[in-house]
């Protein structure tokens, strides 16, 4: 039994059952395969029914998903309910399926050792055995009558050692592992906090597809979520103290934040819905039939209702968040609404992403959608190279529909980010709550306050933390020291003119098609073409 040469290939562990309910055992065995066989994820695929089974002792299918979903816990299982949209009843045909859409992942099959002593019984179990690497997980009180069965004395002869475990993915079937050790429960911290190294960039012959939940697939490329304590550190030892907005999002930061956007002060949230649904037969007219949506930062349905519904015969919606959890949740709430595919893949728009795009319904050309002026948070030279990425995304043909905050009166624009009620204060401040909570930090919150102003030279709105009185942030016994006045920056918003986007997107394989205003000229919607 050599090794497959196809060593780089991920791998996926699959945990097949009726989770009637799901137990800790489940997620017992998919912690011990991560670990022990090196997986980098688990996909639970919860069937309809088990044919060696009575189907009356079934509680309803989506409360067994549900409750799934909750046991599981996990950022790398998966919980799936792919036999029942594909109408499969048996695993060596969901194996054939699954492998037919993943020619190029590493698919493992788990059992527990209960598993193992009635697998003579499943319907054609050698094809199985021949299909894929099985790894069997002990459970008390069935290890003999596991290792003496039909199945196990047949396929005794390509059992390998537990020792040997790490190369199970790696060797071609017929191949098995018996791990005797899995009756007691094992930490799952190292596996929670490991990081899995592999390119964000992907090409045809390594798509990923995870079958989850009404999504026609979800792609997780694990994008990398940054070093809170090492990110703080380096910017609190520059020049001009710094952080990344991208750390006002934790709990607390989002719920702030969905609060800002019902503001009376804060416009962009209501003036861009505006400057969208008045204008939304021009815009869907300029889009044409066919289009294949792909949506730069995930959001609710409404956001991208209004746009699949007025297109001609769209072909599929596909949206994409950096926050795992949040577009599973978007994206599946999505796909309830929509009359099309909807897929979902989890990435950093910073990232270079190739679209698995032979998985969906073919379309004329795709659109990338990029609403809420998130263009206008980056530099232009980091805006310059997102555009010059997302051409490459979308590929030849393509459209890009964004939304960008408009250059308006100065007093507007503060009050925006300088509300009466301070939640944007709130929002601002609760970084430096998280550097307390999170990271240790020794500081006094009463020395800083929310600043926000316009830049006239640079055309942007600047958030800063200002320091009231001389003080310092300590973490890890080293104090940052701040003279009065002085700040730490924590966010850049632009605002446009429709030439200065002009000219920013000539610089890429973009052009500017068309562009649609309210009436005050304060929101803008562009659509672009790399035609």
């Amino acid at each position: 039994m050599p090794p497959s040469q196809k060593t780089e290939r991920r791998r996926i562990g699959l945990l097949g059952g009726s989770f009637n309910p799901p137990h800790q055992g489940h997620r017992e065995i998919s912690l011990a395969a991560l670990e022990r066989l090196g997986l980098d994820a688990v996909w639970w695929l919860v069937t309809p029914g088990n044919p060696l089974k009575d189907p009356k002792i079934y509680a309803a299918y989506e409360d067994r998903l549900r409750l799934a979903r909750v046991v599981a816990n996990h950022p790398d299982i998966v919980v799936s309910d792919f036999e029942r949209r594909r109408g499969l009843t048996y695993t060596a045909e969901t194996l054939d399926a699954l492998q037919a859409i993943n020619p190029n992942a590493a698919f493992v099959w788990l059992m527990g050792a209960d598993g193992l002593e009635n697998f003579h019984r499943w319907k054609d179990w050698r094809h199985i055995a021949e299909t894929v690497p099985i790894a069997v997980f002990n459970r008390p009180g069935h290890e003999t009558d596991a290792l003496a069965s039909e199945a196990a004395k047949e396929l005794g002869v390509f059992r390998i050692d537990p020792e040997d475990a790490m190369s199970l993915c790696a060797t071609e079937p017929p191949v098995w592992v018996f791990l005797p050790d899995t009756e007691n429960p094992l930490s799952s911290t190292a596996i929670r906090s490991r990081k899995i190294s592999h390119s964000l960039t992907i090409d045809q012959s390594d798509d990923l597809i995870a079958p989850c939940g009404a999504l026609a697939f979800f792609l997780d490329l694990h994008p990398d979520l940054g070093d809170f304590r090492a990110d703080v550190i380096e910017g609190l030892s520059l020049p001009q103290k710094t952080i990344s907005p991208k750390y006002f999002y934790d709990e607390a930061g989002s719920k702030l934040f969905d609060q800002i956007t019902e503001l009376e002060e804060y416009y962009p949230t209501r003036t861009e819905k505006e400057v969208f649904l008045e204008n939304a037969g021009e815009i869907t007219a300029a889009i044409g039939p066919r289009a294949a949506i792909f949506e730069y930062g995930s959001g609710s349905s409404e956001k991208i209702e209004w746009l699949v519904k007025g297109l001609k015969e769209p072909a599929a919606y596909v949206a994409m968040d950096i926050s795992r959890d949040h577009l599973l949740e978007n994206a599946s709430s999505i796909a309830e609404v929509l009359p099309i595919p909807v897929a979902a893949i989890c990435a950093d728009f910073h990232s270079p992403i190739e679209l698995p795009k032979s998985v969906l319904p073919p379309a004329d050309h795709w659109l990338g959608y990029f609403p809420g002026s998130t263009l206008g948070n980056m530099t232009l030279g980091a805006a310059k190279n997102f555009l010059e990425r997302a051409s490459a995304t979308l590929g030849e043909n393509a459209q890009f529909l964004i939304g960008i905050d408009l250059v308006k009166d100065k007093a507007v624009l503060e009050a925006a980010y300088n509300d009466a009620r301070g939640v944007t204060a709130a929002f601002n401040m609760n970084l430096l709550k998280r550097m307390k909570s999170e990271l240790g930090a020794k500081l006094n919150l009463d020395d800083f306050e929310h600043y926000a102003f316009y830049n006239d030279v640079e055309d942007r709105i600047e958030m800063h933390l200002r320091a009231q009185c001389a003080t310092a942030i300590e973490i890890d016994g080293e104090a940052y020291g701040f003279v009065p006045g002085e700040t730490l920056h924590t966010e850049n918003s632009h605002k446009f003119t429709f030439e200065k986007l002009e000219r920013l997107v000539n610089q890429t394989p973009w052009r500017l098609e068309k562009s649609w205003t309210d009436e005050k000229g304060w929101f803008g919607a562009c659509l672009l073409s790399n035609s």
